[in-house]
């Protein structure tokens, strides 16, 4: 007998079609055939066959059909309808299922070498399908079934194109592959592979064109880019990459190199924790995570989310871990992990924090990371498609903190622990769950075994107790366990008796039957076995606001040695009190967490609880503080000053030491910042978020606008003027980095009015900075103008060389694009002045930068050349990568000068390679035009149109005027290469417009490109 589901329900037996009569009747045998080999309960099948609200006599009305069901079945032959205690389930051979059988010829094809072989694996399998899954039916559930098998269809055809695309079959895909896409333009895999089609066909330009069409629509939608995948696809196009080319064509590829055709991604992350040590018990729970995956054969369900509820403590982190090591290998694209802190007292992630952590994890860059919450699920949507991944969402709060967080790839399998039932989870999106219980005393005294050795066998009674006394939670197991091993000399009784006489103590004074008091006192038993000063650091954990922490921390919140914080921590590690999370770092059960931090409300006074977060605070801020001194030394006076603490700080003075330090604390440093501003220490908020402005601001746009968050929220409720002035004007300078410039100029008018009033010059000349970015990005020429000079003058009213440098070096660049050369020129030189004098290399280097962008100009290129270097030696050293591949590019036009376009190409990837890294939009856009004009000079006009096309699109996203006027040239030149005219005049004529309209005198150079425009008169301006 065979049954079909991918498609209206059927079943064929010896003789032919078997009638299973009414779509109600054959709803519950679709419903049993897609659990197939699971046990459903009566009520969860009334639940999938009606719905939410069942008729009256469902129940009687499923007996009869079920009674039917199995009369027809047992009549066919070759499958049979049981039932067990709870439920019912239909035993039959998975092959029979065209489901399950689809499922296990995928794996084969995806398992399999030879791509003649995979290509027949992938056609049988597809040919399963007759239509939409159980189309015949009225099921909500089984619709939201259908919706995931969808999804690993799809995945099935772009696996199956893939391989067709390696054998060669190009111009046959092109008509399946142009349909595909018109049917899902926003599709990046569907795109990748039409993009590479059309390429091997010799449709290089129509295949660029594709990109830059899928790329504008994810802008004007998403507001993103494509994901790296595609980008990097785009880059091989542009240089005709030989790897794309098949191999039969170019002799044997590379062996380091994916075979043609095939996907690759750039990014695999690897994120799961460890395995969990000596793992006992939990069969049962496995089997049912195993059964997640259909067969060893078999794909995963598609967006399965399997809520692991149960209470702290129970397990829950540990069988996720556990189960996810055991079928890791099933999911090549990598494993996302995030721990969503739901029941932590201080601080629940909230999802936008996630996804930026699983952006980054996937290689999308800090300023490419969309800033509102839906723009960020639908990138991380769009990173995802298609990718085989594990996805571990861990003490999840709630169904709106996990749904944000659901990928919508049937190609991902997540795994959501949480204390909440996650109804809505298994209501509208299918999850499965599995609710822990305390594991089973036999399994309980297992893990007892396992950890204590011998001596459980010795006195299996007294096992026994203890593990009862444990509540069976794994958790006080494992702490007790180690209890037991540390003291050799007393007997399983012993420690038993004791722990009963504590615990019968504790029931006397409470009477309300905490479920936790029991373990809690384990917790208690635990604990006062350590030294006092071990105890007391236990306790002090729990003022800690961060999701892990170091030994420095710790010496700080208990006023340790760093070495004796170092031994204490490694001692709670020994007795299952805290975790490693990373070398050197230590993590804290959130049920610990929160007996600890009862422990610290109990036993130390509200003064002592204040002065250990005071002390941890002041090490933080002090730390971030040498760190950036190091770092950015001349910007001292623009921080507040360093906290006086007795804190021990590691050694910061060294650049290298101090960047590697702010990487590691850069979540605590945020998490204490949003802790002291939930509790009324908003200026600490303010300082801290100051003193980290030029590290986030380089290259962590999330945190920055995090932590000013936070700031701005607990200035506003303090009243606090200066401080709401601080937020503001990093959150505009955060705004301009994200290519914002509307936000940005709000934000700094605001923050601007508050340094007024509030009598702060320096404040205000650093505003006038940003505000001034964002008018020159815009094409403000003049608005831009007034406020660096305004700028110079609120510096020079408090003797703030450093700022006056910065309004002159700024200036600088808006006449060099108004070809106020000499008067730019002098800028530099003057800002260079001060920057020598003050010591501030950073800006030494970036000065040099646009001191030879004006002499290029002038055709200096001697001096440019020289100024170039210098300035590329200063930023090496540093390691300031948007400041790099400005010098980087700027020595690509140099050569572009000396018309030497290979040489200027190698400068440029490399320029535009860091300004992905950094996600800086602006620099994205300046380098693109600069590749397109390196390409028009080495006659690829192709290319430069390809460049011109990307440059344009981040400009206009962005708003940058000067650069999408220079993009427009850049592609009049390139079409009048190519002998369109008409495409050249239509962009010769927004190129004019907009430098016209912004006052630059490039708008006569395009005049007189328009005049050289082939033809018969050529158009004219006047024409226009």
């Amino acid at each position: 007998m065979r049954f079909q589901v991918l498609g209206p329900v059927v079943a064929h037996g010896e003789h032919g079609l078997v009638p299973l009569g009414p779509a109600r009747q054959r709803t519950v045998l679709a419903v049993l055939l897609a659990e197939l080999g699971r046990v459903v309960a009566f009520d969860e099948l009334v639940g999938r066959v009606w719905g939410e609200t069942p008729p009256q006599r469902a129940s009687q009305t499923l007996h009869s059909y079920l009674s039917r069901l199995r009369t027809v079945l047992d009549g066919a032959g070759g499958a049979a309808l049981v039932r067990r205690a709870h439920g019912y389930l239909v035993e039959t051979d998975r092959g029979v299922v065209d489901l399950y059988r689809f499922r296990a010829l995928s794996e084969q094809a995806r398992r399999v070498d030879d791509d003649e072989r995979a290509a027949r694996l992938w056609d049988e399998a597809l040919a399963l399908w007759r239509g939409a899954p159980f189309a015949d039916l009225d099921s909500d559930w089984l619709r939201r079934v259908a919706v995931g098998l969808e999804g690993e269809r799809l995945a099935a055809v772009l696996d199956r194109t893939d391989v067709l695309l390696g054998r060669g079959e190009h111009a046959r895909l092109l008509p399946e592959l142009t349909a595909a896409v018109a049917e899902h333009p926003m599709d990046e895999r569907r795109a990748g592979q039409l993009m590479l089609a059309l390429y091997r066909c010799g449709r290089q330009a129509d295949a660029l064109a594709r990109y830059r069409l899928l790329r504008q629509r994810l802008v004007d939608e998403l507001g993103s880019d494509p994901g790296p995948a595609l980008r990097d696809l785009q880059q091989q196009i542009l240089r005709q990459d030989p790897q794309l080319t098949l191999p039969s064509t170019v002799g044997t590829p590379d062996a380091s190199r994916p075979p043609a055709g095939r996907r690759t991604r750039p990014h695999r992350p690897a994120q799961l924790l460890a395995d969990v040590p000596s793992f006992t018990g939990r069969t049962t729970e496995l089997q049912r995570l195993d059964d997640l995956l259909p067969d060893s054969a078999g794909a995963p369900r598609p967006v399965v989310i399997t809520a692991i509820g149960g209470t702290a403590g129970v397990g829950k982190t540990a069988l996720a871990i556990h189960w996810a090591h055991r079928v890791i290998d099933r999911f090549p694209d990598g494993q996302l992990y995030v721990n969503l802190h739901g029941y932590d007292p201080q601080q629940p992630m909230p999802a936008e924090d996630a996804l930026a952590r699983f952006l980054t994890a996937l290689g999308v860059t800090g300023q490419n990371i969309p800033l509102d919450l839906d723009e960020r699920a639908a990138r991380y949507r769009s990173e995802l498609a298609g990718r085989r991944m594990l996805i571990v969402l861990d003490n999840a709060a709630d169904v709106a903190q996990v749904r944000p967080l659901l990928p919508g790839s049937g190609s991902c399998l997540v795994v959501v622990t949480s204390r909440d039932s996650l109804a809505g989870l298994v209501a509208v999106h299918g999850a499965v769950r599995i609710d822990l219980d305390l594991l089973p005393s036999g399994e309980a005294v297992g893990l007892l075994r396992r950890l204590i050795g011998a001596r459980v066998d010795a006195d299996p009674a007294s096992a026994t107790a203890l593990a009862k006394q444990c509540a069976r939670l794994p958790l006080a197991l494992r702490i007790a366990a180690e209890l037991a091993v540390s003291r050799p000399d007393d007997t399983l009784a012993d420690l038993v008796a004791e722990l009963a006489d504590r615990q019968d103590r504790l029931d006397l004074l409470d009477a309300g039957g905490d479920q936790y008091a029991a373990v809690r006192e384990v917790f208690s038993w635990s604990i006062q076995q350590l030294p006092a000063e071990a105890a007391r650091t236990f306790r002090m954990l729990g003022l800690h606001p961060g999701p892990d922490l170091e030994p420095y921390a710790v010496a700080a919140l208990t006023e340790a040695g760093v070495d004796q914080a170092r031994r204490i921590l490694e001692l709670l590690t020994r007795a299952h009190l805290v975790h490693r999370t990373d070398r050197g770092r230590y993590g804290i059960h959130d049920l610990l967490r929160a007996y600890a931090t009862d422990l610290a409300t109990t036993e130390e006074n509200d003064q002592r609880r204040w002065e250990a977060e005071v002390r941890l605070r002041d090490y933080y801020q002090a730390a971030a503080t040498s760190a950036m001194d190091t770092l950015h030394p001349t910007e001292a006076h623009w921080r507040p000053d360093r906290p006086a603490t007795t804190a021990v700080l590691p050694d910061l003075t060294d650049p290298g030491a101090a960047s590697a330090w702010l990487e590691r604390e850069r979540f605590c440093l945020v998490a204490t910042a949003a802790h002291a501003a939930a509790n009324g220490s908003s200026r600490y908020a303010v300082d801290l978020a100051r003193v980290l402005y030029r590290y986030l601001s380089a290259a962590h746009l999330t945190e920055q606008l995090a932590i000013n968050g936070h700031a701005l929220r607990a200035a506003e409720r303090a009243g606090d003027l200066l401080g709401t002035a601080h937020a503001l004007r990093h959150l505009a300078t955060a705004y301009v980095s994200s290519g914002r410039y509307a936000q940005a100029t709000e934000h700094g008018q605001l923050a601007r009015t508050r340094f007024q009033h509030a009598g702060d010059p320096a404040g205000e000349g650093l505003t006038l900075l940003a505000l001034g970015v964002a008018q020159s990005r815009m094409g403000n020429h003049k608005q831009a103008i007034d406020d660096y000079r305004e700028a110079v003058t609120c510096f020079g009213k408090v003797g703030d060389r450093l700022g006056e440098a910065s309004g002159l070096a700024n200036l600088a660049v808006v006449n060099a694009w108004l070809a106020r050369y000499d008067e730019a020129a002098d800028n530099n030189r003057q800002a260079l002045a001060i920057y020598r004098e003050v010591g501030s290399r950073y800006h030494e280097g970036l000065t040099l930068g646009n001191l030879a962008e004006v002499e290029l100009r002038q055709g200096d290129y001697a001096a440019a050349d020289e100024n170039l270097q210098h300035a590329l030696s200063i930023v090496q050293q540093l390691d300031i990568p948007i400041t790099h591949a400005s010098i980087l590019d700027g020595l690509g036009r140099l050569h572009i000068h000396l018309r030497q376009p290979e040489t200027a190409t190698g400068y440029l990837r490399q320029a535009l390679t860091l300004c992905r890294t950094t996600g800086e939009r602006y620099a994205q856009s300046w380098t693109l035009n600069s590749l397109g004009e390196a390409a028009q000079l080495a006659d690829r006009p192709a290319d430069a149109v390809a460049h011109y096309t990307e440059a344009l699109a981040i400009a206009t996203e962005t708003g940058t005027r000067p650069q999408q006027a220079r993009a427009h040239a850049g592609l009049g030149h390139a079409h009048r290469a190519q002998g369109d005219t008409d495409e050249a005049w239509a962009h010769y004529e927004q190129a004019y417009a907009i430098y016209s309209e912004l006052g630059m005198p490039d708008a006569e150079d395009i005049r007189a490109a328009i005049g050289r425009l082939d033809g018969p008169a050529g158009p004219t301006l006047e024409d226009a």
